[in-house]
């Protein structure tokens, strides 16, 4: 991810973890940090589609870039539990080669918040506090987008904004978990969203190299 903070947490890892694990961690590693990359590249076309009125490709470029933020906090999950696995091998997380297309963000999040061992790790406590008990704004932006992604295109409005809660289809509107969402700019929306799932990677691999250093 280019982050000092996972840097250090591939390096405390291979002192840490057994050998096949460490190499694993850094194929996760690299996923989630290609994933936020993606999502740049996503964002910048994304730009210079609505600067050329091109409202298909800038529509298909939004879809990219939700996909591959979402990504991210999968990707991340991943790496949170391998590393919690080795800390709390009887939490109940995924084996390091047992984890399925199901070892997902909100899995491991729930995970390791009802389980007693791991409940208050700091690492489950970032996770809880940051996107489910006081979710912050590119959070909520981004799951429901994310969500309302799923069943159906994305329209990006008059003005560059990105669709809040009221524009949902009505057709869809049962489908999507209840939230209260404004309509955004696309361009200072893509940036928050991004910079914050950077700074969720950061401090979960600083904890996480911590936890695994002992210190």
């Amino acid at each position: 991810m280019g982050s000092e903070a996972g840097t250090e947490l591939l390096r405390v890892a291979s002192g840490a973890l057994p050998p096949p694990e460490a190499d694993l961690l850094g194929t996760l590693h690299r996923f989630t940090g290609r994933r936020l990359a993606a999502a740049w590249a996503c964002r910048g076309r994304l730009l210079d589609a609505l600067a050329a009125g091109n409202a298909d490709a800038a529509e298909a470029e939004l879809h990219a870039f939700l996909r591959e933020s979402w990504e991210v906090l999968d990707g991340l999950a991943r790496e949170v539990n391998l590393c919690m696995v080795h800390l709390f091998p009887d939490a109940g997380l995924y084996p390091p080669f047992e984890m399925t297309r199901q070892c997902t963000f909100y899995v491991v999040r729930k995970k390791l918040h009802e389980q007693p061992d791991t409940a208050d790790h700091p690492v489950s406590r970032l996770l809880w506090e940051r996107t489910r008990e006081e979710p912050g704004e590119a959070y909520r932006r981004l799951s429901f987008l994310h969500n309302l992604s799923l069943f159906s295109t994305v329209p990006l409005l008059p003005g560059a904004l990105l669709p809040g809660s009221d524009d949902v289809p009505d057709a869809v509107r049962p489908l999507l978990k209840p939230a209260t969402v404004p309509r955004a700019e696309a361009g200072q929306t893509t940036d928050e969203t991004l910079q914050w799932l950077a700074d969720l990677c950061s401090a979960a691999y600083a904890i996480l190299a911590g936890s695994l250093s002992g210190t």
